[in-house]
């Protein structure tokens, strides 16, 4: 039971990562592959991560 939660979790964390990038102006793309490698530590690392920055505005 505890090995198909795993696999249930780590399926389900590839969409949230995909979707969290695309909030935070992060590439979708690699983060959906590294939400496939790592499963459910990936949204956690956009969590740590944040925002990413911006191009820097000429004041």
């Amino acid at each position: 039971m505890g090995f198909w939660l795993f696999v249930i979790v780590s399926i389900g964390s590839i969409p949230l990562a995909g979707a969290m990038a695309r909030e935070r102006n992060r590439p979708s793309g690699k983060w959906l592959w590294i939400a496939a490698a790592v499963g459910p530590l990936a949204p956690l690392a956009l969590l740590i991560l944040g925002n990413a920055k911006g191009p820097a505005s000429a004041n």
